[in-house]
């Protein structure tokens, strides 16, 4: 028992509830060195890095980019986000909540939009600067409007992003189905 508590990855609990759409795949999504975009049913588009080095180092360059300065308590907290969904102007008060209260607040997502302009633009910049290694992958809501999933497209192809992963959960192929 020690030993399954001393070596256990938990799971982090994530910023909204995602019913990801079935599909037959066999492709596993890697552990590491990943950006994961979220999207859930209400439109609303979170953002996380796997690892919290390059969760500081991307909050140091769009602190850089865009003008802002995180205190060294606002880092250390931000670095143990697994995901987040704000707007940058909004990012350092909701990090200078206390942790309880932090959990509790409904993040309203990251800006994106059709011109792929957007802060969500920026982070995926920042992310890939602070790791060049990093892959993408998409985890939308089985219920996610189009226009939105869209809109994310856009904002990875205004940076010659074209190659990504799409989560979904396995589904038992077809009789008859042969993989390639």
């Amino acid at each position: 028992l020690t030993f399954f508590i001393m070596t256990a990855t938990f799971k982090q609990n994530e910023v909204a509830e995602i019913t990801t759409p079935s599909s037959i795949s066999t492709t596993k999504v890697p552990d590491d060195d990943m950006m994961i975009i979220t999207i859930d049913r209400d439109g609303r588009v979170f953002f996380g890095v796997d690892a919290q080095p390059t969760r500081l180092s991307m909050l140091d360059n769009i602190a850089s980019a865009k003008g802002v300065s995180f205190t060294d308590q606002e880092k250390a907290k931000f670095a143990i986000q697994p995901e987040f969904g704000f707007p940058i102007a909004q990012l350092k008060p909701w990090l200078n909540l206390p942790g309880t209260e932090m959990a509790q607040v409904r993040q309203p997502g990251i800006p994106t939009d059709s011109t792929g302009v957007s802060e969500l633009a920026d982070w995926v910049f920042a992310a890939r600067r602070a790791n060049p290694q990093l892959r993408i992958a998409i985890k939308g809501d089985n219920a996610t409007k189009f226009p939105v999933f869209k809109d994310v497209l856009a904002n990875l192809q205004s940076q010659k992003i074209n190659k990504f992963n799409l989560i979904t959960s396995g589904e038992q192929p077809p009789a008859g189905w042969l993989q390639d």
